[in-house]
């Protein structure tokens, strides 16, 4: 595909936050990852997404949040059902938010255009026809890669002018059919880009597949897999902790903070606990008492604020938790109890 010319970068004066804040209070985001989704205006220039659109998107072996009559639970459902929900929601974001996105499909779809720039909600309809019109067709990454690298290499000197970067999000179930996938990202490494790649399988082989890469090329790379298995690779570490879907479209939507790469890696430290429901409740955890000095009165005061709002949904329980579980914080901050010894 043809390299366009680069896009504007975001209006930032004047901005009204009210309607992207309304957004995301309406799917139940605590402050403290609104917070930090703001924040992304200034930090990102512009978003792309590479879209794979494939035929072996259409395998039922995905997962969405469905909600209905007081319930919800996580439903079985194509990839590209799974895939079409993380578009909508972040379309949506990216209108309120007036960040412009490119939505690249790796094939042209029946209907709508095969990429899409979202900047407000006039753009929406085009970008909801697009992926509505399903999956079918190879895996062309490479192409669409070269091109991305194209248009960020072209607009490198003034992002780095401005101490801006882009987000570079790849959505795929597999591997290229078009080449060698390496040497197409290779070039982003010069690059101001912070790459997320969200991997609509489980397959061993692309899982693999992808690790390798980031390995071999050293990138500014976060792989995430579905809700499910990002839930339980936290749960496996920190199991106090509710790993919601507000947390996974944060990460997909290139907020990268290394409190929430830590989560899937390792028993967090008290500091880091403290670190990490400062994150997700914003200004309403600065007063919390030190874990390290009084973990009672830190546990009972965090309990106390997570109260006000909302319970996530627990994808590995199937109902809303609390962001944290007390009992098992509590075991978690006693000597011995799991805690990393920073």
């Amino acid at each position: 595909m043809k390299a366009a010319a680069p896009p504007p970068p975001y209006e930032t004066s004047g901005f009204d936050e009210g309607p992207a804040r309304a957004l995301l209070s309406r799917h139940q985001w605590p402050p403290g990852l609104q917070d930090a989704c703001m924040l992304t205006r200034r930090a990102f220039a512009h978003r792309y997404w590479i879209v794979d659109n494939s035929g072996s998107m259409s395998t039922p072996d995905g997962s969405r949040l469905e909600q209905g009559a007081g319930t919800e639970r996580l439903v079985g459902c194509s990839r590209w059902v799974e895939v079409a929900d993380a578009i909508e929601f972040h379309g949506e974001l990216a209108a309120v938010l007036q960040a412009p996105t490119t939505f690249a499909f790796l094939n042209p779809p029946r209907t709508g255009a095969q990429r899409v720039v979202v900047s407000s909600a006039a753009n929406l309809p085009e970008l909801r026809a697009a992926a509505a019109s399903g999956p079918g067709g190879g895996t062309p990454l490479c192409e669409h890669v070269r091109s991305m690298a194209a248009l960020i290499q072209a607009d490198a000197e003034r992002l780095r002018s401005a101490g801006q970067m882009v987000v570079l999000v790849i959505v795929s179930d597999g591997l290229p059919t078009d080449g060698d996938l390496a040497a197409a990202m290779e070039p982003l490494t010069k690059l101001p880009v912070w790459i997320v790649v969200r991997l609509c399988c489980d397959e061993e082989r692309v899982i693999r597949f992808w690790a390798n890469l980031d390995e071999q090329l050293e990138l500014d790379m976060d792989v995430l897999d579905d809700l499910k298995s990002e839930a339980e690779e936290c749960d496996s570490h920190n199991p106090w902790f509710t790993y919601g879907v507000q947390v996974h479209r944060l990460r997909e939507w290139g907020v990268h903070e290394k409190i929430l790469d830590l989560l899937d890696e390792r028993a967090l430290s008290s500091a880091e606990v403290r670190d990490l429901f400062a994150f997700v409740f914003g200004q309403g955890a600065a007063s919390l008492p030190h874990p390290e000095i009084d973990a009672s009165a830190f546990v009972h005061a965090l309990d106390a604020l997570q109260s006000k709002y909302p319970e996530p949904f627990n994808a590995l329980r199937g109902r809303r938790t609390p962001w944290l579980n007390v009992k098992l914080l509590k075991r978690h901050l006693k000597p011995g109890g799991g805690c990393a010894i920073m």
